[in-house]
């Protein structure tokens, strides 16, 4: 049995804080191109005068938006003789924002915030700061990596354009692009948060580029910096901001660009994608996923990438549980990424095999989880593990490797959950074991017949082929039991 002690490894304790405090001195900004009296333009690529911020002498003659519904962007921007970027830096307005307006949760009373790095190609922090605190990040010849670390309940998404490389892959706190060319700069970057400090707070983040542009602050995932330029960024600032109260803060102006590039809504409510050409790809908007054909939204069942998904029909938002609309199946394949802790279980399209993701779970697993293809060939409703250690829902796919639920305390009781097992599953690592919640585990327990082959692989790139969700809402410590538990339904 390779059944040993679990250790869970919490991120607030892991935070490694390295604040920058500007100490340029006070000077004029050369251009800032906020944009907060803007007045919508009712035609593309039209200019704008009414952008122009007074009082910081910004001249922002050269804003361009596409229509009132999508962020603006800067363009044409000469770039200054005898600019004197420190100055410009130190008054972009970061300090604005303080350390945002998030207090600590009510439910564990931890502080949610974000250390963001900017990183060189040997993997080095070159400057770093907190989303709690006044500071910023600051490398006069920019950055070739992004870097966060959080604390608090809930997960960060982020990923970099770079000069030379464009969009990096999604990563997630602790993982950072591995480039290496130092040349091969940052310009552009979307960040989002998802899970439980997502639903309490939105993510806002200013930069300034190297030509002294200073641009507004994104959120959610926008786009903020420059594409199809020589340009990259310099400074970055990121905050949470409380849902409940009003972000003051001027939020069009995102990208140095002819175009912006990104997700936004429309007069209808409906998310679009703006790009300089028609976009071909996956997009995320609020953490929902979607996918576009040369500009168009595509809906309904859809191959894509050697998958079958289903994209809601009215929103084409990915559905990440297809139960209510396929029904349940007659087998299933369990594929799980060791590198993201996702689970998939797979249905299967006729004679394509299992290529329909049915459910996306989230999960903990542990150094010893092995890779390779399995199959579940015994399964115990309560097992002890270990010492008092109990899991439920339990089915064996290798020796002592097992798919069960979260950690139980000294009986077989729905009554005995171990909280923080359920609370910090990103952060929680077991020995082997794939844990997942309560509910999780029992759907795998009574659907998935035995001999269901289970695929292990760990490809810290792929993020999918369905993003996994999030602890929307945590547990108190002393809570007993698993909300998800069917067991223990409606207490």
């Amino acid at each position: 049995m390779h059944l040993k002690r679990f250790s869970i490894v919490i991120a607030s304790a892991l935070i490694i804080s390295s604040v920058f405090a500007s100490s340029a001195s006070a000077g004029v900004v050369k251009r800032n191109v906020s944009s907060e009296s803007q007045q919508p333009a009712a035609v593309e690529t039209t200019a704008s005068t009414e952008n122009t911020d007074t009082t910081s002498g910004g001249d922002t003659s050269n804003v361009v938006t596409t229509n009132n519904y999508i962020p603006s962007t800067v363009n044409d921007v000469a770039f200054p003789e005898n600019l004197d970027l420190d100055s410009v830096v130190a008054n972009a307005g970061f300090g604005n924002v303080g350390g945002g307006n998030t207090n600590p949760e009510p439910i564990l009373g931890e502080t949610q915030m974000v250390h963001f790095g900017l990183w060189n190609a040997a993997a080095q922090e070159i400057s770093g700061a907190e989303s709690n605190n006044g500071n910023y990040a600051y490398s006069r010849d920019g950055f070739v990596r992004l870097y966060l670390n959080h604390s608090g309940i809930g997960r960060y998404y982020y990923r970099t354009y770079n000069i030379k490389s464009g969009w990096s892959t999604w990563m997630n706190s602790k993982e950072t692009a591995p480039i290496t060319d130092p040349e091969n700069r940052v310009q552009a970057v979307q960040i989002r948060v998802k899970g439980y400090t997502g639903v309490r707070s939105d993510l806002y983040y200013k930069a300034v580029l190297n030509d002294g542009t200073v641009l507004d602050w994104a959120k959610n995932g926008q786009t903020l910096g420059t594409i199809g330029t020589d340009r990259y960024i310099v400074a970055l600032k990121l905050t949470l901001w409380d849902k409940q109260t009003e972000f003051t803060e001027p939020t069009k102006v995102l990208m140095e660009a002819p175009v912006y590039e990104g997700t936004y809504l429309d007069a209808d409510g409906q998310v679009q994608y703006s790009s300089a050409n028609a976009y071909t790809g996956w997009a995320f908007y609020n953490n929902d996923q979607y996918y576009f054909v040369d500009g168009a939204k595509q809906k309904g069942w859809q191959y894509i990438n050697g998958y079958k998904y289903y994209l809601d029909e009215n929103t084409g938002a990915v559905v990440r549980d297809l139960e209510p609309i396929m029904g349940l199946q007659g087998s299933y394949q369990i594929k799980y990424n060791k590198a993201t802790m996702t689970m998939y279980i797979m249905a299967k399209d006729g004679d394509n095999g299992y290529i329909i993701p049915f459910k996306t779970f989230m999960s903990t697993d542990g150094p010893g989880t092995p890779v390779g293809t399995f199959k579940t060939y015994v399964k115990y409703r309560w097992k002890i593990m270990h010492d008092n250690i109990y899991c439920q829902f339990l089915s064996r796919f290798k020796d002592g490797y097992i798919i069960h639920s979260l950690i139980y305390r000294d009986k077989a009781d729905s009554n005995r959950l171990e909280a923080a097992t359920y609370n910090y599953m990103d952060d929680a690592r077991s020995d082997g074991c794939l844990r997942l919640r309560a509910g999780d585990a029992a759907w795998v327990y009574y659907n998935t017949p035995m001999n269901t082959p289970v695929i292990v692989y760990n490809d810290p790139t792929d993020k999918g082929p369905v993003e996994k969700d999030a602890i929307d809402q945590p547990i108190p410590a002393n809570q007993t039991y698993d909300p998800t538990d069917p067991i223990m339904q409606g207490r």
